[in-house]
């Protein structure tokens, strides 16, 4: 599976034409994409990992120190998936 914009979709531009046909392939098309589920949303990602921040983990090194560790790895993953994987 790949994720892509489905919002950037010009619909006029890959069904072409003013006939009734045409308008009802867009809408068609438009309707079924709207209609799937959302495979990933930034924001709801982002805010679970944000929760995790401070959560109980690994306590076998002295929790200060593991608990900045795990902080900064969550903030480095949440800054990955803001940037959406793009470089």
């Amino acid at each position: 599976m790949r994720l892509i914009d489905a919002d950037k979709i010009n619909f006029e531009e890959v069904f072409v034409g003013a006939s009734d046909f045409a308008k009802d392939i867009r809408s068609a098309a438009e309707e079924l994409i709207k209609r799937q589920p959302t495979a990933f949303d930034k924001e709801k990602v982002s805010e679970e990992l944000e929760n995790m921040k401070d959560a109980p983990h690994d306590d076998s090194v002295e929790e200060e120190i593991s608990t900045k560790i795990w902080n900064k790895a969550i903030q480095k993953a949440i800054a990955v998936v803001e940037k959406g994987g793009i470089k």
